[in-house]
């Protein structure tokens, strides 16, 4: 992938600019040179300005569109230009799928449900195999490709909004599907053909657009929403130069942010993490504390990537100067470390590698190709567990869509999460690097196509059926019992029965006394006790295959601890990782709040610890705020490599007391606030990992 100046803005603004014509004082105090004013005092060096938006309001002369009725001038032309002339790169926004004054004027181009039904809600959802694309969409974006200082386009929405899996049964759907396939499109329509329909709508508007950008200003780079995500093929995120994942947290759920970046650093396109001021949602016009935005800020940084802030403007256009003194603060944050960190990659070790079954489906796939889903915001329960798992366990992981990784031998662990969609040829470059000598970790289903197990000879075992309680427990072995407690642990979700054929237990599967089933039978507790003794079946197995090792546990551990977080689950697969894998390049001394990722920089390892300092949880719907950084002292970090000249906490280049002993490096980081970098000095020079 070639460097693109994306990589050098490190802060970045997402303007939403929704403005709608009903309000008196609409676009009445808009000022664009106060407006890039408020973007430079906070040091911003990307942002994204409005061509159209939701309402299908366009902030620019348009021959072709509605100009909004308020608007004086062309603001995009005025403000891109004022951009570039301090310094700030540009994308022009354009929302795809949502355009109300469209759906308004033209009831061709409107989406429609398997009822013939539309969606409008405050906007209007318009559907892109209508004339929509060649009449108005295609032509405004031609005349700011050719008439206007954008550095890029920044296309939103790019499926049909409400949408049901964003399918559309237009009659211009309908007509393009049976020319196309042949195929008649009905409610009947399996939702992996949907699915696969929905990829070749994006790949068609995503080539022409490619087009125009060759033809009128080829510098343009195409940044559009959901194509960093999982929620598209492979192909569209090739058409894309940049993708976006909105990742800010969600009730119970500070890790988005980590999830999106050790994702995104992996992508085969530049990926915009972004979160946002807003405590809810867009638009909702809050603002959060600052030691909260440099936390978010910090979380993405750390991981590897640069943080994007969405914000929006007020009716009048105007920018709220609060807003952009706690952007300018988490902003400077940023750049203190922006030195140490802007030429740092990842050091690759452990490898969670997601399911991908097909190059034509987007990689989110609910229960595999069965059942895709396009809903990147609810990803498999599965995906956010194993992740959650090894980022509170200080396990250094990266997380790969399974279709773009194809060098698996530079991951001494790989770890397969549910479902159980991966390609043959995945399969078979998995079965090769066990044979060769790596490690694999598999669980419950990830080893399950169309009822049967695959690489069972892989992993020693024979499958025999999904055990029919709903509630089952295991006693681990003391090799990895770990930290967890000395009774049979509970696994409140689906647990499989296997066979061992050749492998050997790492943990003994434990029945429970019987299946609730009010009012006939009951327990206290509609999780019932276990039963006495061990079944005669294996929870988790371990096995030698070629030269390698492959270990399956036998149950949806990742996505039972996503739903029920019981820390023994966490505590199990930490156990079992570090045993069978006793080289881990990092171990922290630290609660699981306290995130780990270590990164190479030249001769230099950087570890950097994210510190995620939280309040209280309130009501379901409500995000656990952080008013006030409270630091963490003396964490004690060990880090294997072979050599080191010396331990620096950086910026401050404060030098850390160190021992190095037996491959490990080990030092006490006096103090973390959002974020601490350890440079290890010399780590690489002569060593195996260069």
């Amino acid at each position: 992938m070639q460097k693109s100046w994306f990589r050098d803005c490190f802060h970045q603004v997402h303007m939403d600019f929704h403005i709608p014509e009903f309000p008196p004082e609409a676009l009445d105090r808009l000022d664009v040179g106060a407006f890039v004013d408020q973007l430079q005092r906070a040091g911003v060096d990307l942002v994204a300005l409005f061509a159209k938006c939701h309402f299908g309001n366009s902030y620019y002369q348009t021959r072709v569109g509605h100009i909004h009725r308020a608007l004086k001038g062309d603001f995009l032309l005025e403000a891109a230009g004022e951009c570039r002339r301090r310094g700030i790169r540009t994308l022009a926004y354009y929302s795809l799928c949502v355009d109300k004054h469209a759906y308004d004027e033209n009831p061709d181009w409107r989406y429609r449900d398997e009822t013939g039904q539309t969606y409008a809600g405050v906007f209007g959802s318009v559907c892109m195999n209508t004339p929509y694309k060649d009449e108005l969409a295609m032509p405004q974006l031609e005349e700011i490709a050719a008439g206007y200082p954008v550095d890029g386009f920044f296309i939103d929405i790019p499926f049909p909004w409400g949408a049901k899996d964003y399918f559309c049964f237009c009659p211009s759907c309908r007509r393009r599907w049976k020319t196309e396939y042949g195929i008649e499109i009905d409610a009947n329509l399996p939702a992996v053909e949907r699915q696969r329909l929905n990829m070749r709508t994006a790949e068609s508007w995503l080539l022409q657009i490619r087009e125009l950008i060759d033809r009128r200003n080829p510098e343009l780079l195409i940044c559009s929403n959901i194509a960093g995500t999982a929620a598209v093929n492979r192909r569209i995120k090739e058409l894309c130069d940049i993708g976006v994942w909105e990742s800010q947290p969600r009730p119970g759920d500070y890790l988005g942010h980590s999830l999106a970046t050790r994702l995104g650093r992996n992508d085969i396109l530049d990926v915009q993490v972004m979160t946002v001021r807003f405590y809810e949602g867009w638009g909702d016009l809050s603002l959060k504390p600052e030691a909260q935005l440099t936390t978010e800020c910090a979380a993405i940084l750390g991981n590897g990537m640069r943080p994007c802030v969405g914000d929006q403007a007020n009716l009048d256009g105007t920018l709220q100067e609060a807003v952009y003194d706690v952007l300018g603060t988490s902003f400077a944050f940023v750049s203190r470390y922006r030195p140490l960190l802007d030429r740092a990659t990842t050091v690759p070790h452990t490898a969670v590698l997601l399911p991908t079954p097909d190059a034509e489906l987007p990689f989110v796939a609910g229960a595999g190709a069965r059942d895709p889903e396009l809903n990147w915001k609810e990803m498999p329960a599965a995906w956010r567990g194993v992740h959650k798992m090894l980022v509170e366990s200080h396990i250094h992981t990266d997380l790969f869509y399974s279709a773009l990784e194809t060098d698996l031998s530079r991951h001494p662990l790989i770890i397969l999460p549910e479902p159980g969609s991966y390609s043959h040829k995945t399969l078979e470059q998995l079965r090769a690097y066990v044979a060769g000598g790596g490690k694999l970790l598999a669980v419950g289903e990830s080893i399950l196509q169309d009822g049967r197990a695959v690489l069972s000879d892989v992993f020693g075992i024979r499958y025999i059926e999904p055990l029919a309680f709903s509630t089952a427990n295991f006693i681990p072995d003391e090799r990895v019992k770990g930290e967890t407690a000395d009774l049979a642990l509970q696994v409140r979700g689906q647990v499989f029965k296997v066979l061992a054929d050749g492998a050997q237990p790492l943990a003994r599967l434990v029945y429970p006394a019987g299946e609730t089933q009010p009012p006939v039978k009951g327990f206290r507790h509609p999780c019932p006790p276990p039963a006495r003794g061990a079944s005669p079946f294996p929870f988790a197995t371990l096995h030698t295959y070629g030269q390698g090792t492959a270990v399956y546990i036998a149950a949806s551990i990742f996505a039972v601890y996503w739903r029920t977080n019981h820390h023994w689950l966490r505590q199990f697969v930490e156990a079992v990782i570090r045993f069978v894998d006793p080289e881990q390049p990092v171990q922290i001394d630290a609660s699981g709040r306290i995130e780990a990722n270590l990164m190479r920089c030249d001769d230099d390892l950087l570890l950097n610890l994210i510190h995620y300092s939280l309040g209280h949880q309130g009501g379901q719907n409500a995000i656990a705020g952080i008013e006030r950084m409270e630091p963490v002292h003396e964490i004690r970090c060990r880090v294997r490599c072979n050599r080191v000249d010396a331990v620096v906490l950086e910026p401050e280049n404060q030098e850390l007391p160190f021992e190095h002993r037996d491959g490990l490096c080990t030092f006490v980081v006096p103090r973390i606030d959002h974020l601490a970098v350890v440079r290890l000095k010399g780590a690489l020079r002569n060593s195996h990992s260069e």
